[in-house]
């Protein structure tokens, strides 16, 4: 089943794509294939050199995103930015439907889903039409 609201939280070794309604969800575990990669190579003058994004674990980070129509990408360090970019790179319908990418350390499955809930619930209100608007001021649609 496929629902309107969407949050990743990911890392290096693991992604959680979480759909969701207001009293539903469906979760989804996406490990990277190489958990035990060495995420920092050698140290040099500026921190240390990163190695590359696994794009096979984005691939599938990807596929179960699919159906959905808002994506918050949250995570502790820079993979959420590099999946974020993979996403409007490769797979541009999912990119645009990136709401917002942010900074969360470990939380709980139970923390993530209500902290998401909570972001779409503002953000939907943001786009509500006023009172006696014509739906002029509401969010952007697709046909």
């Amino acid at each position: 089943m496929s629902y309107y609201h969407s949050v990743v939280w990911i890392d290096h070794q693991k992604a959680t794509v979480w759909q969701f309604t207001s009293t539903e969800e469906e979760r989804t575990l996406v490990r990277s294939h190489d958990q035990h990669q060495k995420v920092h190579g050698r140290k040099s003058t500026h921190g240390g050199h990163r190695n590359p994004a696994d794009p096979k674990f984005f691939e599938e980070v990807a596929a179960a995103l699919s159906g959905t129509r808002e994506i918050l990408i949250i995570g502790p360090a820079a993979t959420k930015q590099e999946f974020a970019n993979f996403l409007r790179a490769k797979h541009a319908p999912l990119g645009k439907d990136i709401v917002a990418v942010e900074t969360a350390d470990h939380p709980s499955d139970a923390e993530v889903l209500s902290y998401a809930r909570r972001h779409f619930k503002a953000l939907d209100r943001m786009y509500q039409p006023a009172a006696g608007d014509a739906g002029g001021s509401g969010a952007p649609t697709s046909n």
